[in-house]
């Protein structure tokens, strides 16, 4: 039999019953889908609802027929059973649950909300929507008042002594934290930390929420998931739709699938109907001003992050004799330009990424602010998103694809900068890795340009240490038997696999795994480490072909080799001008501190300051909080110099 907790919540049910019947809607099936709200539906079968005649229980306190288990043959047992123990409408009410108290008689309860509670209020408001959804006529022309008196109505009968207001503020917070914490889930990039993971302290870190309770999370995400829309062309979930009649003038042109307990994983469709009308976007609390959620990386979908732009450049002639006819940049922007063009700040991807993952070091209130700064993220030739050997036609696809140096990307993205935005001076050059390589370029190019750099995390010339590292990831890659000297038709994964597991002794510290440090990762164990995270890095739309191409580029860094310093990568830095921050980590294994200790020597205006700590070469890629704010004190440090 069902439990006297299931059976209350049947008699809600039932008690509209009155109203619906008006209002023409089947009561058997709205009574089955609350036995399969509240009990699930293994346990409906036991559980469903009918009137006896006469009213609603809501409206008199009639008394309900549950209807017993069904039979082979649809046969049904009856029994009798009482509203909360009332038997007739002469019993007396009190203050203490129940929609039979009067609004002016309720005693409400004060304090934080529990658990419970903020359930049921979500089951109350949910209920609301489908009603309104439904078309009972009574509930299309209500004030905001009545329908949030409906609400605490609900609540009532589910012993949650909560006002109209209460319900109503508590649910729009719950909302904004829901919309943090799940914008924070779908963005988090590979390798970092779930939100279900973290310490407070860590995602007070990340300005999430720092207490946001899972089963709520889960229940929300579970209403969420199925009526979101995104509207075409964009990506954006228009997640104001909160009406059912609403959303049948919308059509779910693209999406993905998801849990609450782990990360987003949406695949990118070129969406071509542009009919959804836009929703306004919310706005976000940062220091006292008001901002829309675009400027944060945190508030987007995947879809927004992954969204860019193209920068025709035409014929591009390279430093190795090529030429690329009809090259493009791809890149991504942040912020908005001043007036006089001189809040910009370039920060180029690295080897492999793409520039949604550059946007954990971006946000409202950290040093790449895109409320002050106008932040272009270019991504490199190669990559895949910009002119790459997956992307360009004929002669030079695939394993055809000729060698790009540091010096052409940099000459690439000059182009943008000035070509495309009328850009003279930048504010800052920054970058990780292959990233950092670019800031020391773009300083030795064009040092009248530009006015910092902070490279992290790389070299102004690649080691032979590096360059032998890097032989390793090629023959990898290039081992696969379908990788067919690049001109595969199928991605050939196991080299990708196997570059992956030759990746993984060099991107973290010793000291990281002998102290096991990916079990903060949320990793289980060292295998689960080396495949869920490196594996499936290296997996996730990456090209064997892009990686050479990236890799080369890598492998042959020197800003020697710019023409004026006869490939004296000495002469080369001491031309640097920029004001320079320089950041090893302490214990990254192909970038190690010694090389950029003998490299700040000889710039002009430059300090070493050393990422402390085991995570090695990816304490640079934004994987825990510490470092982040240790690079983020950095950035902000130099845009004061």
């Amino acid at each position: 039999m069902a439990t006297v907790e299931a059976r209350m919540e049947y008699e809600v049910a039932a008690g509209r019953v009155g109203e619906m019947v008006e209002d023409g809607i089947d009561v058997r099936r709205i009574a089955m889908e609350a036995a399969d709200e509240v009990c699930g539906m293994e346990d409906r079968e036991g559980l469903m609802v009918s009137m006896v005649e006469g009213e609603g229980v809501a409206n008199g306190g009639k008394r309900m027929v549950m209807v017993g288990g069904l039979g082979e043959e649809g046969g049904q047992e009856e029994e009798e059973v009482m509203m909360m123990g009332v038997e007739d409408s002469d019993a007396p009410t009190t203050p203490t649950g129940g929609v039979g108290v009067e609004r002016k008689e309720r005693v409400y309860k004060k304090g934080p909300w529990s658990v419970p509670e903020m359930l049921a209020l979500q089951s109350a408001k949910r209920e609301d929507v489908e009603r309104v959804g439904k078309g009972a006529p009574r509930e299309k022309h209500r004030t905001a008042q009545e329908k949030w008196q409906s609400i605490e109505d609900f609540c009532w009968l589910r012993f949650v002594q909560r006002s109209a207001q209460q319900c109503q503020d508590k649910w729009e917070s719950m909302s904004a934290e829901f919309k943090k914490v799940k914008d924070f889930e779908s963005g988090t990039l590979h390798g970092q930390k779930s939100y279900w993971l973290m310490t407070i302290d860590e995602r007070k870190a990340f300005r999430v929420p720092p207490n946001f309770q899972k089963e709520v999370y889960t229940s929300l995400w579970e209403w969420y998931d199925k009526n979101r829309i995104i509207e075409p062309g964009t990506g954006m979930v228009l997640t104001g739709i909160s009406k059912i009649e609403d959303l049948r003038v919308h059509s779910p042109i693209a999406g993905g699938t998801s849990s609450p307990s782990g990360v987003l994983l949406q695949s990118r469709k070129r969406l071509v109907d542009r009919g959804v009308t836009r929703v306004p976007r919310k706005v976000s609390r940062v220091e006292g001003a008001s901002l829309p959620t675009n400027l944060d990386p945190r508030l987007m979908t995947i879809a927004e992050r992954e969204a860019y732009s193209f920068f025709e450049m035409g014929d591009f002639v390279l430093r190795e004799g090529a030429t690329l006819r009809g090259a493009k940049l791809a890149y991504k922007t942040w912020g908005t330009m001043n007036e006089d063009r001189s809040n910009a700040i370039v920060y180029p991807s690295w080897f492999s990424a793409r520039h949604w993952e550059n946007d954990w070091l971006i946000g409202p209130g950290m040093g790449l602010d895109p409320c002050k700064y106008f932040i272009i993220v270019p991504n490199m030739l190669g990559n895949g998103l910009s002119t790459s050997p997956s992307n360009c036609p004929p002669p030079y696809n695939k394993a055809r694809f000729p060698k790009i140096r540091v010096e052409d990307n940099v000459r690439a993205q000059y182009k943008l900068v000035t070509e495309k935005f009328g850009i003279r001076r930048l504010k800052l050059v920054i970058g990780w890795a292959m990233g950092a390589s670019q800031a020391f370029q773009w300083a030795t190019s064009f040092p009248d340009m530009v006015e910092r750099i902070l490279p992290f995390c790389g070299s102004a010339r690649t080691s032979p240490h590096n360059f032998v590292f890097l032989e390793g990831v090629k023959a990898a890659l290039t081992a696969d038997n379908l990788y067919q000297d690049g001109w595969y038709e199928k991605i050939p994964t196991k080299g990708l696999r196997a570059a992956a597991r030759v990746y993984a002794g060099w991107g973290f510290s010793q000291s990281f795994y002998w102290n096991e440090v990916w079990r903060e990762m949320g990793y289980s164990s060292l295998e689960d480490f080396l495949v869920g995270f490196w594996e499936g890095f290296f997996l996730d739309r990456r090209d064997p072909n892009n990686l050479l191409t990236m890799l080369w580029t890598w492998q042959n860094g020197n800003i020697g080799l710019t023409q004026g310093f006869e490939g004296s990568v000495e002469k080369a830095l001491a031309s640097i001008r920029a004001k320079a921050i320089v950041m090893p980590a302490q214990q990254d294994l192909y970038y190690p501190v010694s090389d950029e200790e003998y490299e700040v020597k000889f710039m002009q205006n430059a300090e070493l300051r050393v990422i402390p700590g085991v995570w090695g070469h990816y304490a640079g890629a934004g994987l825990n909080a510490v470092d982040t704010k240790f690079i983020d004190n950095a950035v902000r440090d130099l845009l004061l110099m």
